[in-house]
């Protein structure tokens, strides 16, 4: 299918752009902003995701405040016009390349509307590739990258308005089949002029997969990191952490002794609309049922405190903490 971006000089490869080099069905092209107050009160998280192979694109809003969830997910046929990154009521766009995005985006249901322009703060980190195989099966093989940053505008939920809101972005692009995924942990923590993205992949029994990150500060300093050691503690009778005590190792051999202590969690799972943790029914069948979980956490490195996100993706179970496999989609 030859699409608009097709006039442009930007092909890879000798198909059309509409046709992506890889017919593996999960290959795709996306994009993730997690959004935050610098006092610890609200989080969200929002992006977009392209899948040339499966004809559809997926954007979704998910945020925690207080004892509450909201999640919202909108799909859309991908007609050779990936180039329009919206789905519904959920619009993003490039203001200027590696710098800054504009996010427009509305759901009525739960009460949330959002204008919002995302500026870096921090230089991008790009980290290594990850290509990894499951025996004959292909899992990962993408690209990744990610940059810190300050919102302008707002982030309005129900009769609450933040405005004072800073957060992680990130791009993926390439085969990431989520169902196959043993296990991650992604640290986004945001200091007062510093931010640390760290990846760790494991499989189920702790053999590491891949690992890289790094420190960066506002003042344009990228300092590596080469290993990400875990410590997490469950809440009781859950597969969600409450607790994790992280040592991450530079690429000059320092160690970062990093704790993250849960202020609320988006659920990752098939749960949309609204409801709330004192639901205890709700709250048990979010956590049965999640693959991952996005954590709103306070951090605290060196003496200094900060806030952000642990993104724990649980799909594959980790034996160690006794969490077990989730299916998706069963």
């Amino acid at each position: 299918m030859i699409s608009k971006m097709d006039e442009y000089l930007v092909h890879q490869t000798e198909k059309p752009l509409a046709e992506v080099a890889s017919d593996h069905q999960d290959w795709q092209d996306r994009f993730y902003f997690n959004i935050h107050d610098p006092s610890g009160e609200f989080a969200a998280i929002t992006g977009l995701g392209a899948f040339p192979n499966r004809k559809m694109m997926q954007a979704f809003v998910f945020a925690t405040f207080k004892d509450q969830h909201y999640a919202y997910l909108n799909v859309r046929p991908l007609a050779g016009d990936r180039e329009v990154m919206q789905t519904g009521s959920l619009s993003y766009s490039i203001v200027e390349p590696l710098k800054a995005w504009k996010l427009d985006l509305a759901d009525e249901a739960n009460g949330i509307r959002a204008q919002l322009e995302f500026r870096n703060r921090c230089p991008l980190h790009t980290f290594s590739p990850i290509h990894w195989q499951n025996g004959e099966k292909l899992v990962a093989d993408f690209m990744h990258y990610t940059q810190s940053g300050r919102y302008t505008g707002s982030f309005t939920i129900g009769d609450r308005t933040f405005t004072d809101l800073v957060g992680i972005r990130d791009r993926t692009w390439g085969v990431r089949a989520m169902a196959d995924v043993p296990m991650w942990i992604w640290i986004s923590a945001q200091f007062r002029d510093y931010c640390v993205s760290a990846w760790l992949w494991e499989t189920p029994d702790g053999e590491i997969i891949h690992q890289d990150g790094a420190l960066t500060r506002e003042s344009g300093e990228d300092v590596p990191i080469t290993r990400i050691e875990h410590e997490l503690e469950l809440w009781p009778g859950r597969k969600c952490p409450r607790s994790a005590r992280y040592r991450l190792t530079t690429d000059s051999g320092e160690t970062l002794a990093l704790a993250a202590e849960e202020i609320g969690t988006i659920f990752l799972g098939p749960m949309t609309g609204r409801w709330s943790d004192s639901d205890a029914k709700a709250l048990a069948a979010a956590d049965a049922a999640s693959f991952g979980f996005d954590q709103h956490c306070r951090f605290t490195l060196g003496g200094e405190t900060g806030y952000g996100i642990v993104e724990y993706m649980f799909t594959g179970g980790v034996k160690r903490y006794g969490v077990p496999p989730t299916k998706l989609g069963g």
